[in-house]
């Protein structure tokens, strides 16, 4: 019944409909190509919608067809776009730069091209950490199997097993990945003796592990000791009503400006995560005279640093213990600085990782929102009120 209707007129139909102010839309997927199409092929529609509309996805029938709608605006389809970039899975990107327009062809021309080089180009490498990540898990998945006494875990396993082998191909080789049959279709796009091999695999233990073990070889072998990963910096824990309000804890840190009026930050480096940055500055101990003695003696350690502190402008706190950990920002200005002198307990032990000191323009709000500055909060506060930082900074240096 449906190939003898026009699913392109169809699609244009119910945007003209239902999205009268579309900027653009787009019909993709199978439903395209009369010898992929099925009776249950579905209109898989992408629009663009105006600024101040909301984007959603919604799920209908019209005249007969099952249709899914990617609603959303141009930032917010690039957003989705930029997402899937990190997660190597172009859903999206692919819809856009292989459908059809049904309304604003020429609106959607710009990022229907980019869509097609981002496609072409593939996702390039992946990182490291993601290869150990799936090296490890499929390492480990062949040991549950091989020593599986159940056979329910056993089914279990192995289904798991087949798929993450999948994924890991794809990494390894630079690939996009899939999720469902799109998995299956970007094997057989990257190589079709290798899907063929894969699916083969599936329900034969002995070509499993096979296929298995030649997957890891080629992604750099199998991997089990000497895998680590550091948890999360957790940099905003909601308090509770029965927290106590006893300070278990304090920490001194130094929003900390250069002569430039630039910000002085310390990029943390870790093994199993994403770089991050912090603000110099940690806890106070009992010997310091005060919390502001604390700060001083914090960034001689950390920066070999001397500073002139303005004022506390801040303040953040979080459950700890049996209270709160309470943590003071105090505004400074660097009077000397000497990183030779660096004398950090933390400096000292190679598994906490790197602490690169970084000079950040306060002025330019963009590099500021590029990079993950924990804790969020105090990230919010700097660009919300960078302006007056500098002034109050700067007004501390007249005389």
């Amino acid at each position: 019944m449906m190939a003898a209707v026009d699913p392109i007129a169809d699609a244009a139909a119910l945007v003209a409909d239902r999205y009268p102010h579309a900027r653009w839309a787009l019909l993709a997927g199978s439903v395209l190509d009369p010898g992929a199409r099925t009776a249950g092929s579905d209109l898989d529609i992408v629009v663009c919608v105006p600024d101040d509309a909301v984007g959603h996805r919604d799920s209908v029938r019209w005249r007969g067809w099952p249709v899914e709608l990617f609603v959303n605006t141009e930032d917010g389809h690039r957003w989705f776009i930029a997402q899937e970039m990190a997660r190597r899975k172009p859903t999206l990107v692919r819809m856009i730069a292989t459908g059809v327009p049904v309304a604003g062809e020429a609106d959607v021309a710009g990022l229907k091209a980019q869509c097609q080089k981002m496609l072409e180009a593939g996702p390039g490498p992946a990182s490291n950490s993601a290869l150990e990540d799936a090296r490890y898990g499929v390492t480990d998945l062949l040991d549950d199997l091989a020593y599986a006494r159940d056979g329910g875990e056993a089914d279990v396993v192995r289904s798991v097993l087949w798929e993450r082998v999948g994924h890991l191909a794809l990494a390894a080789a630079g690939r996009w990945d899939g999720g469902g049959k799109w998995l299956l279709r970007e094997l057989r796009a990257w190589d079709a003796g290798y899907a063929a091999r894969w699916v083969a695999a599936r329900h034969d233990d002995d070509t499993m592990v096979a296929v298995a073990r030649a997957t890891l070889d080629a992604a750099g072998g199998p991997l089990f000791e000497g895998y680590l990963r550091q948890a999360p910096v957790v940099d905003e824990v909601p308090a509770t009503s029965t927290t106590p309000s006893v300070v278990v804890r304090r920490a001194a840190r130094a929003i900390l400006l250069d002569e430039e009026g630039r910000l002085v930050l310390i990029k943390r480096t870790v093994r199993g995560r994403a770089p991050y940055w912090v603000t110099p500055g940690g806890g106070v101990e009992p010997d310091d005279a005060s919390v502001e003695g604390g700060l001083h003696r914090e960034l001689f350690e950390e920066l070999g640093a001397t500073a002139k502190v303005v004022r506390q402008v801040f303040l953040t706190s979080q459950p700890k213990d049996a209270g709160v950990a309470v943590h003071h920002y105090f505004l400074a200005r660097v009077v000397s600085m000497e990183l030779g002198l660096r004398s950090g307990p933390e400096l000292q032990d190679p598994a906490r990782g790197a602490y690169a000191v970084e000079h950040m323009d306060l002025r330019d709000d963009g590099a500021l929102a590029a990079v993950a500055l924990v804790p969020a909060a105090l990230k919010a506060f700097i660009r919300t009120n960078r302006g007056a930082l500098l002034a109050e900074a700067e007004a501390e240096d007249q005389p």
